[in-house]
């Protein structure tokens, strides 16, 4: 991927240029972190190497083309971005409809279509929800980008279909730097249990979130995405997600993809109950159970 001297966080060009070079990248993704400008500036800069027409992938967006000269203007009409049109500028239900209508129609110029949807965060769960339904059975054509402050602010079954791409720093002060530490780190500690054979090591990795509900909800989520690497790895894929490549690696080696496949199913349907305010206490106790698979 040719970033043009942009000026983006390393991590993150990384993740991207190796999903995007390899043809990997995942028909929805979430960027977060850093401003909304930085955002969706950097929304617009991935739509336009997704309709760039160079033939060499690496190069693009080749700034050269048709396709990426109209990208550049803001005119190419397959690159749509979707922004609220109500007075408080979000996304509602209605726009979502008109968006799930309107992928289905084939691109008119470039060989991919590309949605940014602006202000993701803003969403109400209603519209999340009709959203679900194009990003479950996307078209093969099509790109989602969703620009959001906090995926943490998403639904579950929503931020489950996409891959997360951060920015820098996030912005929104709900979820702090020492939170996402804490996170990536007591993450790797449910995954390593899950390798374990011993029922306790997983008991007693969960019980320290006993009073902690927001601290299992992160932990969680980057379990899913090291759980997604292991399966990754399994595959040859090189283009990690998490902050714990060693311990997928670890998970990769040690558990085959049914499990590993297994594994991630627990725990999606263990933050998907989360959602909807399920008994703490018991809900730590069928993941324990649950994730010795």
């Amino acid at each position: 991927m040719n970033f043009e001297n942009r000026e983006y966080d390393a991590k993150f060009k990384e993740l991207i240029s190796s999903a995007f070079d390899s043809g990997r990248l995942p028909h929805a993704i979430i960027l977060e972190g850093a401003s909304s400008t930085k955002r969706i500036e950097c929304a617009e800069f991935i739509a336009k190497a997704l309709v760039c027409s160079d033939e060499e992938r690496l190069l693009r967006p080749c700034g050269k083309c048709a396709n990426c000269l109209k990208a550049e203007s803001g005119s190419h009409v397959d690159i749509k971005k979707v922004e609220g049109t109500n007075k408080s500028k979000t996304v509602s239900v209605e726009d979502i409809r008109n968006v799930r209508s309107d992928a289905y129609v084939v691109p008119n110029e470039a060989e991919r279509k590309v949605y940014i949807i602006t202000s993701a965060h803003k969403m109400n769960e209603t519209a999340m929800n009709a959203f679900l339904k194009v990003l479950e059975e996307p078209p093969s054509y099509v790109n989602f980008i969703l620009e959001c402050e906090d995926k943490a602010m998403l639904l579950q079954t929503v931020k489950s279909r996409c891959a997360a791409f951060r920015l820098g720093e996030l912005s929104d002060d709900s979820v702090t730097k020492k939170k996402l530490e804490a996170s990536f780190e007591n993450g790797a500690k449910i995954a390593k249990a899950i390798m374990s054979d011993s029922e306790i090591e997983m008991m007693k990795t969960l019980g320290a979130f006993e009073k902690d509900k927001d601290g299992l909800k992160l932990a969680l989520e980057e379990v899913i995405l090291i759980l997604r690497d292991a399966v990754a790895l399994k595959n040859s894929a090189s283009n990690c997600l998490s902050q714990n490549v060693e311990t997928a690696k670890e998970l990769s080696s040690a558990m085959t993809a049914e499990k590993i496949m297994k594994a991630a199913d627990v725990v999606n349907e263990a933050l998907q109950s989360m959602q909807y305010y399920a008994n703490h206490n018991l809900l730590l106790a069928r993941l324990s159970s649950s994730l010795k698979v």
